[in-house]
C-alpha cells in the first residue's frame, strides 16, 4: 500500500536555452553604464545654498501676501456678518414702529402722554427732600433770552460772595481797573 499512496514524481523542467555570445552583448548594451559619483566642492555647495535661499525668498513674499490677503478676507467676512446682524436688528425695530400699539406704548413711556379720558398720577417719594433750587423764579416766566445774552450776563457781573465767605475784619476794596489797551492795537 505504501506504493499506492505515493504520487508519481514530476521532473523539474530545465531550461533548454544554450548560452550564446550574441545574447550577452545585447544585454550589456541595454544596461546603462555606471556613472562615477560626483563630489561637490565647497564653492559648488555655496552656490547651491545661495540659489536655494534666493528661491525661498522669491517664494516667501507672494506666500506672505497670500496669507495676509486670506486674513483680511476673514476679517472682512466677520465685519460683513456683524453688519448684516445689525441690519436685521434695525429692520426689526422699523417693523416694530409700524405697529400702532408699540407707538402708543413708547409715547406713554418716553413722553408721558395719556389717552383721552385717562387720569395721570405722579407719585413722589416721601423720602425725597425739598430742594429750593428746583423752583422757578419770576424772571424765568418771561421770554427766554438768546444764548449770547445769557453768556454775557454770566461773565459781565462777577459772582457775589456768600455771606459766610466774607471776612468782616478785612475791608473790601473795589477791583482794580484793567489797564487800557493802546489805541494802535484796537484798529
Amino acid at each position: 500500500m505504501a506504493q499506492q499512496d505515493e504520487k508519481p514524481r514530476e521532473r523539474p523542467r530545465r531550461r533548454r536555452t544554450v548560452p550564446v555570445s550574441s545574447r550577452d552583448a545585447e544585454g550589456a548594451a541595454r544596461r546603462k553604464p555606471r556613472r562615477p559619483k560626483v563630489r561637490l566642492g565647497t564653492a559648488e555647495i555655496g552656490v547651491l545654498v545661495v540659489v536655494t535661499i534666493l528661491i525661498l525668498a522669491a517664494i516667501a513674499v507672494p506666500l506672505r501676501n497670500y496669507f495676509q490677503g486670506r486674513s483680511e478676507i476673514a476679517r472682512l467676512n466677520e465685519s460683513i456678518a456683524a453688519k448684516e446682524l445689525e441690519k436685521e436688528l434695525l429692520l426689526e425695530e422699523i417693523e416694530r414702529y409700524n405697529d400702532e400699539a408699540f407707538i402708543r406704548e413708547e409715547a406713554r413711556r418716553r413722553l408721558g402722554l395719556i389717552e383721552p379720558g385717562e387720569t395721570a398720577f405722579r407719585i413722589i417719594d416721601p423720602a425725597m427732600e425739598q430742594d429750593p433750587a428746583t423752583t422757578t423764579s419770576e424772571d424765568e416766566g418771561d421770554e427766554p433770552k438768546p444764548w449770547y445774552e445769557i453768556l454775557w450776563g454770566s461773565i459781565a457781573e462777577p459772582p457775589k460772595p456768600e455771606p459766610e465767605d466774607i471776612d468782616t475784619h478785612m475791608p473790601i476794596e473795589p477791583p482794580a481797573e484793567a489797564p487800557a489797551a493802546p489805541e494802535d492795537a484796537v484798529q
